[in-house]
């Protein structure tokens, strides 16, 4: 049965899980890097057995519109993309990179021109370890790659730039092709793009001996899903990768679901089929509200953030959903609040401990608890307002939080 028809429509607007993990005591806290659409590169500090957080360091970097931060704990370096420009205007964007003190502080160490509206990066290697960063260009319909470490005169790699394959299905914000994400594979063989203009996902193979990108044949979703970020599920089996499973699940913005995706490799690519689709809600998403990042821990938790759902006044939500353990299939759980406003992105500490909200319109990062073992979102470690507050809808406030790890 479609997951779209098992909608439990009878299952509460929300529900809350109240727990709470013990405290860990640490003389060593946490940091965490956000940028801001204000100009700057913020650095966190999180003390949890204080269960406070506080603004060690602000940096006025990364060009007019820092939108998404890399950390690469490798290199101890930070790489930090610019949503600024558009190819309307011929404007261009920037990737900055800083260098990562031991203290946690940053010094920046190179600013390079890039294509208009970077909005996200991901970090992939070759087969001799050598670094490279792909960018998705949202304003500038592109994706591009950059080789590592960058300098203020390195040019891109390559730029693969898009055209709409065809009449689109909301002419108001699928005007242009608009790559939202770059992520990886779960072999790190292929870099994938989701278009939510063109209603597309790009696939790249990475050439493993140059560190170019080979484009793949780009797969089409369902019109008018405006497809924005990826997470990949996975069933593996360490004593023949034959047998490994792989699916996709991709944060759909236009249309409010979360697609699930079935992953081969055929011919060189990466071949996705459709599976199924699910709305991450107990009912009929808002009409004020939009999907937005999809993230998922361990073997089963899959969380999604919802803008501007208001479920939790003055507050937005977080969604949990939870996958078979024994395929892909997902089943909606439960809403808990994002502690803020316009949720746009949000991490997962390596411990699967806790998750960093980044509140957009209230422009705050919010640390919440999770049980590594059911997947619940807790009580609220700590939270702290930085920079300042945005516009629901609007390219103003916090656009994304990392943990330096």
């Amino acid at each position: 049965m479609h997951v779209l028809s098992r909608l439990a429509a009878a299952l509460p607007l929300v529900t809350t899980t109240i727990w709470a993990l013990p405290t860990t005591n640490t003389s060593t806290p946490s940091t965490l890097y956000v940028s801001h659409y204000d100009g700057h590169v913020y650095t966190l500090s999180l003390d949890t057995a204080a269960r406070k957080l506080t603004l060690a360091n602000s940096l006025q970097a990364c060009g007019e519109m820092p939108s998404w931060v890399t950390f690469d704990a490798g290199s101890s370096t930070l790489y930090c993309v610019d949503e600024s420009g558009s190819s309307a205007n011929s404007g261009n964007g920037t990737l900055s990179s800083f260098a990562v003190a031991a203290n946690g502080s940053l010094s920046q160490t190179a600013k390079a021109t890039t294509l208009p509206g970077g909005v996200a990066s991901v970090i992939y290697e070759d087969n001799d370890g050598r670094e490279y960063l792909a960018i998705a260009h949202y304003e500038g319909s592109a994706v591009s790659n950059f080789k590592l470490p960058i300098t203020d005169d390195s040019t891109a790699l390559q730029t693969f730039e898009f055209t709409l394959p065809g009449p689109p299905t909301d002419p108001s914000r699928q005007d242009a092709p608009h790559p939202h994400e770059t992520f990886l594979d779960p072999t790190g063989a292929y870099v994938l793009s989701p278009d939510l203009g063109s209603d597309l996902i790009h696939i790249f193979a990475i050439d493993k001996a140059s560190g170019e990108l080979n484009q793949c044949d780009a797969f089409a979703v369902k019109g008018g899903n405006g497809p924005r970020h990826g997470a990949w599920w996975a069933k593996t089996d360490g004593d023949d990768s034959s047998n490994n499973v792989y699916a996709l699940y991709i944060s759909n913005e236009l249309a409010n679901t979360v697609s699930i995706y079935n992953a081969s490799y055929k011919d060189n690519c990466l071949v996705l089929k459709e599976s199924d689709e699910i709305v991450p809600y107990p009912k009929e998403v808002p009409s004020t509200a939009n999907v937005a990042e999809v993230r998922i821990a361990g073997d089963r938790d899959v969380y999604v953030s919802m803008r501007n759902d208001q479920a939790f006044p003055p507050n937005d939500s977080m969604a949990l959903l939870q996958a078979s353990v024994d395929d892909s299939a997902l089943t909606y759980t439960n809403l808990t609040t994002s502690y803020g406003k316009t949720p746009r992105t949000f991490v997962i500490n390596n411990a699967g401990t806790l998750l960093a909200i980044g509140n957009q319109a209230s422009s705050d990062v919010a640390i919440v608890e999770r049980d590594p073992k059911t997947g619940a979102l807790g009580e609220l470690v700590a939270q702290l307002q930085v920079g300042a507050q945005g516009t629901p809808g609007q390219a103003d406030g916090l656009s994304s939080v990392i943990w330096a790890e």
